[in-house]
């Protein structure tokens, strides 16, 4: 297997990142040639300064370099796979995958089923998916390939083009972290609720701060959300959380299944007699 073939997703994160590790290099390399000049020109006051320079630049390369590793290609899989498994999903299945554009989580779950369906739901809106980065990924997504399996169309948070009750499962792989108002989220995750029958399952995977491997990742996931913050927001929204794992520390995949209407009935009917 080839070094590129081997670590392709990293690399594709890279190039829609790029401004980031663009900046960081160029960084670097000025502060390099800084401190040549400054000896050059015996001024050494400067020199401090630059090696600073340097070794924050550095620190931070590498930092982003791995991060950008962990997320694709570092050993136990991708989130896709990790949720793929958490659903135990049935290759006779009807299932959604919320999508942004991109295109590679419903891929990843059309190669699992047999007679079932994926239904794609592009839920791209330039007004509420301002990232410059998802921009990017977006321009840069491969064609789906025709899989009578794979069903594409474009949706909204405001109604998904489904019938109440009308699908077993829906996947969702960082995409409500994409909606930066609160408000939107919860309009996204009441229209889950809406269309998954009853013990219907989400499948939602999004960034958290680093959990681990926190000297090289602690600092550049301080701002992301803990994994909590994810499990109240899917508790508000009225899912009862299954299974959770945490992929390499950075990525929080989880089931939450929409409640039974018996399962509030029995709970009633147990505190009756209590």
């Amino acid at each position: 297997m080839s070094i590129n073939r081997q670590f392709q997703r990293t690399t594709r994160y890279i190039r829609t990142h790029w401004p980031v590790y663009t900046g960081l290099y160029g960084s670097l390399v000025l502060a390099v040639l800084f401190i040549g000049l400054s000896l050059a020109l015996e001024w050494y006051s400067f020199i401090t300064f630059s090696l600073a320079i340097v070794l924050v630049a550095s620190y931070l390369l590498i930092a982003y370099l791995y991060l950008a590793y962990l997320l694709n290609d570092a050993p136990g899989g991708t989130a896709a796979d990790i949720l793929i498994d958490l659903g135990q999903a049935k290759p006779i299945d009807r299932v959604v995958c919320l999508d942004l554009g991109l295109r590679t989580t419903p891929v990843a779950v059309a190669k699992y089923m047999t007679t079932g369906e994926v239904m794609a739901i592009d839920l791209y809106n330039p007004q509420s998916n301002t990232g410059a980065s998802l921009h990017r990924a977006r321009a840069r997504a491969r064609k789906p390939v025709a899989d009578p399996r794979l069903q594409w169309i474009d949706g909204n948070i405001e109604l998904l083009p489904l019938p109440d009750r009308s699908v077993s499962a829906v996947y969702m792989n960082r995409i409500l972290s994409e909606f930066w108002l609160p408000e939107e989220r919860e309009q996204l995750l009441k229209e889950v609720l809406r269309i998954l029958i009853p013990e219907g399952r989400l499948l939602l995977a999004e960034p958290i701060r680093a959990q681990s491997h926190l000297l090289l990742t602690g600092l550049i996931t301080y701002g992301l959300p803990t994994p909590e913050h994810w499990r109240e927001t899917l508790m508000k929204a009225g899912f009862t959380l299954r299974k959770e794992k945490t992929a390499r520390g950075l990525l929080f995949c989880v089931r939450a299944d929409k409640p039974s209407p018996t399962a509030g009935k029995q709970m009633q009917l147990n505190l009756e007699f209590i």
